[in-house]
């Protein structure tokens, strides 16, 4: 009585390498290299879907990322935009101000155009001023020498009008009339009087006019300094204004250019993709092709496994549920004659996956050979007292591979024959005779 689980040997199963099977048109059978290795197809696919996952992964990511970078340029696109209506209306503000500024400058030039005609105008006064100074004093000079004249001559016929006149009321008469101013003087002396009073109001005049153009001059360099500095302060607000522009300008193509890249990116990894799945599903036609024909390779063996001991044995119990075990995973079978130590063989073509203690890290120190027939079928060999093929060992149906013993987990001398199918135990009766 015996069992051999079949943990740990699933590796056995990927280390096949057949690349094919001839069949003889007798009853015996010869497997040879040439069938495509299933499991490592498997592998294959398994490593092609693992990175495909991590493709699809990737690509989310991108596209993730290309979500956010659309929203942030969306955001930044309105903020853009109202940060564009604000700069549009300071630079309407501006605008504004710099024809405030270029009218102020034409009023500031009128000014001084005005101040330039007043002190022209104050000089013409002064120069008249001067000049009617010089006519006062001629006139003065003139009516200064007519009374001096006068007197003179009147100084000298005094007499003769008293000596000369009948009454004393005639020479009154004639002395008054002597001494009386002539109309040219008076008039001189009138005119001269008007020509002072001119001359003062012309004077107050050009005081008053003086004043007023100092005045207007001081007035003028503050209005000039004053613009001078707005100006100034118009043209940073203009300079901060197109930084501002270009700034945005700038975040903005940035921003773009982030995206533009993304997209590409993401065009990339989805053709990547593409091709993965391409590839993948040829991966998945040729591992469904190997398993059709590891599975045709399998059925082409049921029947054909011959049995390993020769001559005079007997079985000693079968497969699956019998009395001593109610999962016997295998056929146990023993020599009558020799008792015990007789020859074990090969049950078909194949190739050795496994000999001496396979089982040893599981505390089970049975001898045993595993050999492989397919991608899908092994045979074990299990309880030898020794084995006579080593790994990677080509044999043939009938070929020594031990003799039969009792080590390991064992009652008495046998061999535990047990044929796995897809890594699972079947029916070692299905493939003998």
């Amino acid at each position: 009585m015996s069992q051999v689980r079949s943990r740990g040997f699933a590796v056995f199963g990927a280390a096949l390498l057949f690349t094919g099977m001839l069949l003889s048109g007798s009853g015996s059978s010869t497997v040879r290299a040439g069938s495509p290795n299933v499991n490592q197809a498997i592998a294959e696919q398994q490593q092609m879907e693992a990175a495909l996952a991590r493709g699809r992964a990737a690509l989310e990511r991108l596209q993730d990322q290309e979500a956010s970078l659309t929203a942030t340029l969306a955001q930044l696109t309105g903020s853009l935009e109202k940060v564009g209506l604000e700069i549009e209306k300071a630079a309407a503000h501006l605008d504004e101000l710099t024809t405030q500024l270029e009218e102020a400058r034409t009023q500031l030039a009128g000014y001084e155009h005005q101040i330039a005609t007043l002190e022209s105008d104050l000089n013409d006064v002064a120069a008249g001023i001067e000049q009617s100074k010089v006519d006062l004093v001629a006139r003065q000079q003139l009516l200064q020498d007519h009374l001096r004249v006068a007197y003179e001559q009147s100084q000298t016929s005094v007499l003769e009008v008293l000596l000369s006149s009948n009454s004393l009321g005639d020479a009154t008469s004639q002395l008054g009339f002597m001494l009386t101013l002539s109309d040219q003087d008076a008039q001189l002396a009138d005119e001269i009087q008007q020509a002072r009073q001119r001359l003062e109001i012309k004077q107050q005049t050009l005081r008053d006019g003086r004043e007023t153009l100092s005045q207007l001059r001081d007035a003028t360099k503050e209005r000039a300094a004053s613009l001078d500095k707005q100006t100034a302060a118009l043209a940073e607000a203009k300079r901060q204004l197109d930084a501002k522009r270009r700034q945005l300008a700038e975040l903005k193509a940035q921003r773009e250019s982030q995206l533009a890249k993304t997209k590409r990116n993401a065009d990339e990894q989805a053709g990547t993709l593409a091709e993965q799945e391409r590839a993948l599903e040829g991966q998945r036609l040729l591992v469904a092709r190997l398993k059709e024909e590891a599975r045709s390779l399998d059925i082409a063996y049921r029947g054909r496994f011959d049995w390993p001991e020769k001559g005079k044995f007997m079985v000693t119990q079968e497969f699956g549920h019998t009395s001593f075990d109610p999962h016997h995973t295998g056929i146990d079978m023993a020599y009558v004659t020799p008792h015990c130590g007789g020859p074990i063989y090969a049950a078909g073509d194949g190739t050795v996956l496994a000999d001496g203690h396979p089982n040893a890290q599981y505390g089970d120190s049975a001898i045993g050979v595993i050999v492989g027939h397919s991608q899908r079928l092994q045979s074990w060999y299990w309880h030898l007292s020794r084995e006579v093929v080593s790994v990677g060992q080509q044999v043939k149906t009938g070929d020594l591979i031990g003799y039969e013993g009792a080590t390991g987990m064992a009652t008495g001398c046998h061999l535990h024959f047990q044929v796995m199918f897809d890594e699972q135990p079947v029916n070692p009766r299905i493939y003998l005779p």
